[in-house]
């Protein structure tokens, strides 16, 4: 059988919040179990959610955006009287 975590065991493991961590088990964000009113966490469950996460945020995007977007910036105390929204984002 494998070893279950408490709450506050997987609050230290993630760097979370007590809280938070039993907030996204109620809402069945992380894999959990409720045994007697209280939340445990199979410990060999968290970690393969932990290693599916770190898979879907270290893929880089294939795609390339079609063109770059460039804002114009304006120096404090140069500009007197109004911009309108057209004169600031014309070239995008």
């Amino acid at each position: 059988m494998q070893r279950l975590l408490t709450s506050k065991e997987v609050a230290d493991y993630l760097r979370l919040r007590r809280e938070t961590v039993i907030r996204k088990a109620e809402k069945g964000m992380i894999p959990a179990i409720k045994l007697d009113g209280r939340w445990r966490f199979p410990q060999e469950q968290i970690e393969d959610w932990l290693k599916q996460k770190e898979q879907i945020t270290s893929v880089k995007p294939t795609g390339k955006l079609k063109k770059p977007i460039k804002l114009k910036t304006y120096h404090l105390g140069l500009i007197h009287g109004t911009l309108s929204r057209k004169e600031i984002y014309e070239d995008l």
